[in-house]
C-alpha cells in the first residue's frame, strides 16, 4: 500500500492546539531546577515526592541545585503510590505551614498529579471533590470549575509513561467511593518540565514496560481519535515509531540511557499530544480496572490494548496501516486491511516482549469485578465512544471486551 500517513482528506477542518509553556529536556537538566525556580519568583520551593524515591536519594540533586541557587528548599516525602485525597490535603497543609511558593514535583505520574491537585485546592475554594468529574453519563462537567492556580508547578518526572508532567489532568483516589476522581484544567499544567533520562535509569523493567505500555497506548488512542487534529496526529504518529523501537532496549536494559531518553522524550510529546486530541476506551477501562482491583495502570493499558485495537479495527484501518509502517511492519504493496492487520500483530508482539502477554484472570481478575468493571464502563461510555472510530452500542459490546482479555 501507499505511505497514507498523515493523509487528510479534509484540511479545512479546526482545531484548538495548547502547547505546554516549557520543556527542558537532557541528561543532568534536574541541576538546572534550581535557575528554573529562581526564574519563576521562588524563594522558598517545596519538592514534593514520595518516601521511596526520597530514601534511595533520588531527590538530591534537585535539592542541592536548589539550594545552590540560594533558595530555602523543603521535601514533602508523603505522597502516596496510588495518590489519595488525605495525602494531597496533608502535602497542601505542609505547603502552607512551610509558608511555601513553588512546588517541584519529582516522581511519577501519582506525585505529578497531587501537585496539580495541590495547586487547585491552594488557589480555590472548596474540597477537591468539587472539582472532579462527574464521569456518569455523557456530561463530564464538574460541580466546580477551577479559577485560579494557586502554585507554579516545577514537573520533574521520574518515569517515562503518564505525561503528566505536560498536561492539565490530575486523578486522586477517593476512598470514600472507591473512585478515582479527575480533575484539570489549563491553568493546572506545569509551568516548567524538567525532563532527566537519568533519573528514570533506576526503574526497574516491570516499571518499564508498565509505563512504556501506558505510553503506547496513549499515543495510539489519541492517533485513533475521530476528528481534525494534524498537529497531535503527527506527534502521536511519531512517538509511536520511537517507543517501538526503544522501549524494549529500556525494558532489557535499564542504564541504556539513549532508550530512556527517546522514552522520556516520547512520554512527554505524548501527553502533549493526547492533551490536545483525547482518548478513546483503552483509558476508560484500565481507569475503571483500576479503580476495582488496584492493578497498575500502565499493566492494565498493556493488557487491554489489543483487544480495543481488535475492536475498532473496521472503523480505522487506514490509520491502523500507518500504526503498523511506525512499528516497522513492510506494507508496501499489500492491502490497507493487511497492513492494518499487520499493525495489531505488531503491537501484540511488542507486549509479549515488555512481558505483557497476560490475561486479567493471570493477575486475580474476578468473575465478580469483571462484572462491576462492565457496568461502570458503560455508565460513562458516551463521551468516548463519540471519539472512538467504533463506539460502544450495547452493554453487550463493553463485556464482550472484557470476556477477550480475560
Amino acid at each position: 500500500m501507499e505511505d497514507a500517513s498523515m493523509d487528510m482528506t479534509n484540511w479545512s477542518g479546526d482545531f484548538e492546539f495548547r502547547s505546554p509553556a516549557r520543556i527542558i529536556f537532557g541528561a543532568g537538566t534536574v541541576e538546572r531546577v534550581g535557575e528554573v525556580a529562581k526564574s519563576l519568583g521562588s524563594k522558598a520551593p517545596l519538592i514534593v515526592t514520595d518516601p521511596i524515591l526520597h530514601e534511595i536519594g533520588l531527590t538530591e540533586g534537585a535539592e542541592k541545585s536548589l539550594t545552590e541557587a540560594g533558595l530555602n528548599v523543603e521535601v514533602f516525602s508523603g505522597i502516596a503510590t496510588e495518590p489519595t485525597l488525605a495525602s494531597v490535603e496533608t502535602a497542601v497543609e505542609a505547603f502552607r505551614a512551610g509558608d511555601r511558593d513553588l512546588i517541584v514535583a519529582l516522581g511519577g505520574g501519582s506525585t505529578i498529579d497531587s501537585s496539580k491537585s495541590m495547586s487547585l485546592l491552594l488557589g480555590n475554594e472548596g474540597k477537591l471533590t468539587e472539582y472532579h468529574q462527574s464521569r456518569v453519563g455523557t456530561d463530564w462537567t464538574p460541580p466546580r470549575r477551577v479559577e485560579n492556580r494557586g502554585a507554579h508547578i516545577i514537573s520533574v518526572p521520574t518515569t517515562a509513561g503518564t505525561g503528566s508532567e505536560v498536561t492539565a489532568g490530575s486523578g486522586v483516589f477517593n476512598p470514600d467511593t472507591g473512585i478515582k476522581g479527575w480533575a484539570g484544567d489549563p491553568i493546572l499544567r506545569p509551568s516548567v518540565a524538567i525532563c532527566d533520562p537519568v533519573l528514570n535509569a533506576s526503574m526497574p523493567p516491570n516499571v518499564t514496560a508498565d509505563t512504556g505500555a501506558d505510553a503506547l497506548s496513549q499515543a495510539m488512542e489519541c492517533y485513533l481519535v475521530n476528528r481534525f487534529k494534524p498537529t497531535a496526529d503527527t506527534l502521536a504518529i511519531k512517538a509511536i515509531e520511537v517507543i517501538g523501537k526503544y522501549l524494549p532496549k529500556a525494558f532489557a536494559n535499564g542504564q541504556d540511557i539513549d532508550a530512556r531518553s527517546a522514552m522520556l522524550w516520547s512520554a512527554t510529546t505524548v501527553g502533549v499530544a493526547f492533551g490536545n486530541g483525547g482518548l478513546i476506551h483503552n483509558h476508560t477501562y484500565s481507569e475503571v480496572l483500576g479503580d476495582v482491583t488496584h492493578l497498575p495502570h500502565g499493566r492494565l493499558l498493556g493488557i487491554m490494548l489489543p483487544f480495543i485495537l481488535d475492536f475498532n479495527f473496521v472503523g480505522c484501518q487506514e490509520k491502523l496501516a500507518d500504526i503498523a509502517r511506525a512499528l516497522g511492519e513492510n506494507v508496501d504493496g499489500i492491502s490497507t486491511r493487511h497492513a492494518a492487520e499487520k499493525g495489531v500483530a505488531a503491537v501484540r508482539r511488542l507486549m509479549a516482549d515488555i512481558e505483557i502477554d497476560d490475561k486479567l484472570s493471570d493477575r486475580g481478575v474476578t468473575e465478580e469485578q469483571i462484572q462491576t468493571v462492565a457496568e461502570r464502563v458503560w455508565a460513562q461510555h458516551g463521551p468516548r465512544s463519540a471519539l472512538s472510530p467504533r463506539g460502544f452500542r450495547t452493554f453487550d459490546d463493553v463485556m464482550g471486551l472484557l470476556r477477550q482479555a480475560y
